[in-house]
């Protein structure tokens, strides 16, 4: 009998950085050729609750500059800005891979269970994993929206039906706040950089 865990194709970045398994219950159910699939996210309405996976210290701790490296490739990868990508990271969990909102948003980029499995997304609490589904979604939220970010970002808050129906930004306080916070940390890190680039060029570097 043939055993196979259901996880989500990722990019390679999320091969060359493989933390530990984070937490969550562990679901299984065997389908009509005797395989047994395995997962941490009940996807499929067959799945059965087995056991409570334990939980593990993550491997990238809890700091932003733990992050940066992954959050460059991932960026790099998805055509985002990196600084946008940090920004949004910034402001959904302030780099807490095991964050979960009231809602049941969880991880860095804070996904909803929904849009976790439109993303293929294995398991939430994955650091690599979480940034690449939420940089993905991300990415289809600036394409639909042809590159207004202000409207991807209240669609990544608010969701796409709420600015579709509103043709525009939600008449919601958390979302306009939401997306000043993220554009004010985008900015920051932006107006960074620069400051950076002219010290570079004035010292001939």
């Amino acid at each position: 009998m043939k055993w196979i865990a259901c996880v989500a194709v990722m990019i390679g970045v999320c091969c060359k950085t493989s933390p530990p398994p984070a937490r969550g219950d562990i679901y299984w159910f065997k389908d009509e050729h005797g395989v047994v699939h395995m997962s941490n996210v009940p996807v499929d309405e067959r799945f059965r609750f087995k056991e409570r996976e334990k939980a593990s210290k993550v491997f990238y701790g809890k700091s932003g500059k733990n992050y940066d490296k992954l959050i460059h490739k991932v960026a790099r990868a998805e055509g985002l800005d990196v600084d946008l990508l940090r920004a949004v990271v910034k402001t959904e969990s302030n780099y807490n891979p095991d964050a979960v909102s009231k809602k049941g948003a969880a991880g860095l980029m804070q996904l909803m269970p929904e849009t976790a499995r439109e993303m293929g997304l294995a398991d939430p609490f994955h650091p690599a994993q979480n940034l690449v589904a939420g940089a993905r979604h991300l990415r289809r939220l600036i394409d639909k929206y042809q590159g207004q970010l202000v409207l991807a970002l209240s669609a990544y808050n608010a969701g796409e039906k709420a600015v579709d129906r509103y043709k525009g930004i939600p008449p919601f306080p958390e979302t306009r706040d939401y997306v000043e916070r993220v554009l004010k940390a985008y900015g920051k890190a932006s107006n960074e950089r620069e400051a950076l680039r002219r010290e570079v060029r004035k010292e001939g570097l």
